[in-house]
């Protein structure tokens, strides 16, 4: 199946009434270039056109290709966050059937039109309000926080899908969005190439895919507030899609200038939080942490003022970051007195983030020595006396001492050792560690059980109901069909009969028409001859017209012009030409009256001359009386039409009505049904997607629970039996 072009829907939306199927978008009226054609807005898998609805503005997404399950996506992201509303996401709709293309339908989004500035835009014109950029910083660690209690992974987070409206974050482009219904999917998207991990596949489809790319853009925002330079030092800016990063800078970290440059920035938080940046980008991707709340090592709402904890004040801690740095940059390790003294607080926006950059776990303190001291002094004596006592035994039993000595002896050391080594604080640590890994482990695998369970449900529930819905379409179809069926068979029948009746009608119409133009033909020569008969050839005065002439017209019977018809002149040849003049009469016959060519030109010409005079005065209408009697000739047969009409349709309507009742109970039944069964679908997607996202932060938030303690367990890899033997014997190890 072809896909349509984004000129074809260039073409197409020019006309919104016959594309669009959507009522409110049939009503819209597209925003136009220079040109006079809707406007686009092109993407990399749609183009938006905007679309002026009355008071309001919609979006219209249409899609360049053909996307696989696109349906399936869309309807869980709706329904998703039709339940977890946030204000940096657009609700929207997808209609299936949207826009037509060739008589062909094809999907479209439909959501409402924000006006917002672009990420780039904002930020290159507030590059030196720092009150401003420290505001989208917060901002946006809420932001993502909130996305991530919600289970929500937008899939591509970079400049182009980022709006900023009256300083407050709006995110776009909905394709590649991650819910917990899609779980189990693959990403039909990896994402802009400047903003994703670089080992980023179609596999990676979860809540996680947004932690990198969060953490590029907050450190983006965060250095530039600290140094605004850094924006045209790194050629920052829609030219080169991208804040201060570039793949490559992930790729090939140790040449890169960005992070060359950002581990010259004085604000310390922005240099730890790059050097993390270069760590990530060497992890999975689903291990890649998230951006920390704010919120959790100080006072709400003030993430821009607080002290880092003691524990990241640790000298040790701090040895132990830069060792990990420098393997994980593949440098040689510097020397624990290169470390610049811990400072108490920072003032700077992003100091709460260092609170929050744990690499690894710290070593565990190291025992006492007295501690040690007293054990070896124990130990020796033990040993001290199982030799004693054997030297005493000897020379009465010399095989039998020594076993019986050796046996007591090492069962006695080995079991105040392990009583000791029990006690030993790190060894506590360690086991309780491990059974809290344990724990964890069954945790989670329960926890990927009930989730897989879930899903599995899920599917069940959406298949069952979705073969339920069209089972019942199907009916409805039908029923439908038998009752449109049965509609169109009496319609036509009614039609039938009411274009026999519509032919009578127009013949008895003519035939009235024929008498009324007739009867007013008739009327108007009458009225005419009645007025210019009042006209006498004698009392008038007519060139060339003498009395004599008057007194021979009179006494052929011609004394007004409404006696005569015309005149015609007939013309005789022999030794001369002689013309005579004839006077036709009404009944058809003509006399001559001996008048000559003039005279009987100017008695023509006054005789049509009255009758201008009386043309223009004509009635145009016949008397009301005679059109009433001529009405009235016809009202019967045209009141026999109107009945019949009347009869037709009367029983047509009492057939349809016996129609409608045999077949709308049933109609209304599939219809109510169909509803109730997407209701109770919709029910029951949302109960189970509560649950999903239940356990799906649940999972979450244990799996990174496991994942701490997975690097505490790491430090406890010196803390053995053979090693505290060894302490405890040669004072090493």
């Amino acid at each position: 199946m072809f896909w349509p072009t984004p000129q074809d829907y260039r073409e197409a939306i020019q006309n919104p009434r016959i594309c669009f199927k959507d009522p409110e978008l049939q009503a819209g009226h597209p925003e136009l270039d220079k040109l006079g054609l809707p406007r686009p807005i092109s993407g990399s898998f749609a183009s938006v056109y905007k679309l002026k609805c009355g008071e309001q503005e919609w979006a219209v997404r249409c899609f360049t290709n053909n996307v696989k399950d696109q349906k399936i996506r869309y309807d869980a992201i709706s329904l998703h966050l039709r339940f977890n509303p946030l204000p940096y996401l657009v609700p929207f709709e997808y209609l299936s059937e949207g826009i037509n293309i060739n008589g062909q339908w094809f999907p479209i989004v439909k959501m409402h039109w924000v006006e917002g500035e672009p990420l780039l835009d904002y930020m290159g014109r507030n590059l030196h309000r720092a009150d401003l950029l420290q505001e989208l910083s917060d901002k946006w660690i809420i932001m993502t926080r909130e996305l991530c209690s919600a289970n929500i992974g937008h899939g591509d987070m970079q400049h182009g899908n980022i709006l900023i409206k009256k300083n407050e974050i709006i995110l776009i482009d909905y394709d590649g969005m991650y819910v917990p219904a899609l779980n189990g999917m693959t990403s039909n998207e990896l994402g802009h190439r400047n903003y994703q991990h670089p080992g980023r596949n179609e596999g990676h489809f979860g809540p996680y895919i947004d932690h990198f790319s969060a953490w590029v853009i907050w450190i983006s925002i965060a250095a530039l507030c600290a140094d605004p330079s850094l924006w045209h030092s790194l050629e920052a800016g829609e030219p080169e899609e991208s804040l201060l990063f570039r793949r490559n800078d992930f790729v090939s970290p140790d040449a890169s200038r960005a992070f060359e440059l950002l581990a010259l920035v004085e604000e310390k938080a922005v240099r730890k939080s790059a050097n993390s940046l270069r760590a990530f980008a060497t992890l999975e991707v689903p291990e890649v942490p998230r951006l920390p709340d704010p919120d959790s090592e100080g006072k709400a709402g003030q993430p821009s003022n607080l002290h880092i904890s003691a524990f990241s004040n640790n000298t040790a801690f701090r040895t132990s970051l830069t060792v990990l740095y420098d393997r994980l940059l593949k440098r040689k390790p510097r020397k624990a007195s290169a470390i610049s003294p811990p400072e108490t607080s920072y003032s700077g926006g992003a100091s709460w983030i260092l609170d929050h950059i744990t690499l690894e776990a710290p070593p565990h303190k190291k025992r006492s020595t007295y501690l040690l001291l007293q054990e070896s002094f124990v130990s020796y004596l033990i040993l001290l006396t199982a030799v004693s006592a054997a030297a005493t035994l000897y020379s009465s039993a010399p095989v039998a001492a020594l076993l019986f000595c050796s046996i007591i002896g090492f069962g006695t050391e080995m079991a105040y050792l392990s009583w000791r080594y029990r006690k030993v604080r790190a060894v506590q640590e360690k086991r309780a560690t491990c059974e809290n890994i344990k724990r964890l482990e069954l945790a989670l695998s329960e926890l990927r059980s009930e989730l897989n369970e879930l899903n599995d449900i899920k599917q069940n529930i959406i298949q069952i109901e979705e073969e339920l819905i069209h089972d019942c379409v199907l009916r409805l179809e039908e029923a439908a069909y038998r009752e449109r069926h049965a509609t169109e068979a009496v319609e036509k029948e009614l039609h039938i009969h009411l274009s026999g009746l519509v032919g009578e009608r127009r013949t008895i119409d003519q035939e009235e028409k024929t008498e009324l133009s007739s009867k007013l033909a008739s009327f108007q020569k009458t009225w005419l001859e009645e007025q210019i008969i009042k006209h006498k050839i004698s009392q008038d005065k007519i060139p060339d017209i003498d009395d004599e002439m008057k007194r021979r017209l009179r006494t052929n019977g011609i004394r007004t012009p409404a006696d005569f018809m015309d005149i015609t002149i007939n013309q005789s040849y022999g030794r001369k030409q002689i013309d005579r003049a004839y006077l036709i009469l009404k009944n058809g016959g003509s006399v001559h009256v001996d008048m000559s060519r003039s005279q009987a030109k100017a008695l023509v010409d006054w005789k049509r001359k009255i009758e201008r005079r009386y043309r223009n005065q004509i009635p145009a209408v016949l008397p009301r009386r005679e059109i009433s009697a001529i009405a009235l000739k016809y009202k019967d047969r045209k009141s026999k039409l109107t009945d019949a009409e009347h009869t037709y349709k009367t029983a047509a309507q009492e057939r349809l009505n016996v129609i409608k009742q045999a077949h709308h109970p049933e109609l209304d039944s599939l219809t109510k049904e169909v509803e109730a069964a997407r209701i109770r679908l919709e029910i029951e997607l949302h109960h189970i997607d509560m649950q999903i996202d239940e356990r799906s932060k649940r999972h979450s938030d244990k799996l990174e629970e496991y994942r701490d303690l997975n690097k505490r367990m790491a430090s406890y890899m010196d803390v053995h039996f053979v090693r505290y033997i060894k302490q405890v014997f040669l004072f090493r190890g």
